[in-house]
């Protein structure tokens, strides 16, 4: 946390708690956002508010008489509410991770104000430095900001772009029910030869068909063909409306299947279903 103290002629020291707050909560924000943006989890703007409004609390311990040791500890119990506040707890891995960015762009953010206050807000006398007034940390705010913040909502923006792709889907076959994520590929143009059906591409590893059941669709890539393996869905269900399922088949990529963050490709006729 960054804290300034002011002195005045009389060399008593003076501490502005609304500028404090101000400060620890802009620098815990733009941290957050900065943690957000580096991780690709860019949760809503209050969310973010949450989680510095947390990390300010943190001044708190400034009127406690404690060591540095735990100090140290309290602060990393804030940098955790911090975290799970505005990322929230998925898994081990996704809570630790947040915690490793956060404390990464904390050092180098830290860095950065001490080498800038040294420079800037500092006079030489010698081998005598003294602070000058200067608020640096003010300035590193007021230019930040608008690049993190225009970064933040610009990121903000291309999800909900790439949301406008994705869909829900339920598939039922021989008694097994799966529910992925898809997303529409106008790339996937495979087209059953024999009835002009369109495939759902799908990961191999979701539904185990016996051999004896598939039907062996030829495509064409660049650079490749071959035949894919496909079946007939009892049901496919698309953001709750029942697809004519001879229109479609399900066929299995031999490969695993991870776009913008779905397992699923969809052909570019979904699109016209929901209409």
């Amino acid at each position: 946390m960054v804290l300034f103290l002011y002195s005045d002629s009389g060399g008593n020291m003076k501490i502005y708690l609304d500028v404090v707050f101000f400060i620890n909560f802009m620098f815990d924000l733009l941290l957050l956002l900065s943690v957000g943006l580096e991780r690709k989890n860019l949760p809503r703007l209050r969310r973010f508010l949450l989680g510095a409004f947390l990390g300010s609390l943190s001044l708190i311990f400034l009127f406690f008489n404690m060591n540095s040791i735990i100090l140290f500890l309290l602060k990393v119990v804030v940098s955790i509410f911090m975290v799970l506040g505005t990322f929230g707890y998925h898994n081990k891995d996704h809570f630790w991770a947040n915690i490793k960015s956060l404390y990464g762009s904390s050092i180098i953010l830290g860095g950065m104000l001490y080498v800038l206050n040294i420079q800037f807000s500092y006079k030489q006398e010698g081998f005598i430095f003294f602070h000058d007034g200067t608020s640096i940390n003010l300035i590193i705010i007021i230019i930040a900001s608008p690049i993190i913040f225009f970064l933040y909502f610009k990121e903000l923006q291309k999800r909900k772009e790439e949301k406008n792709f994705l869909y829900s889907i339920v598939i039922t076959y021989k008694n097994q029910t799966l529910q992925v994520q898809g997303y529409l590929d106008t790339g996937n143009t495979i087209i059953d030869p024999y009835k002009k059906r369109h495939i759902i591409i799908l990961d191999n590893k979701k539904i185990t068909p016996k051999i004896e059941e598939a039907i062996l669709v030829p495509f064409q890539t660049v650079g490749h063909q071959g035949l894919l393996r496909c079946i007939v869905p009892d049901e496919i269900k698309i953001e709750d409306k029942v697809l004519p399922k001879n229109k479609y088949l399900i066929g299995f990529s031999n490969e695993k299947i991870n776009l913008k963050g779905s397992n699923c490709i969809l052909p570019s006729e979904i699109r016209e279903e929901l209409k």
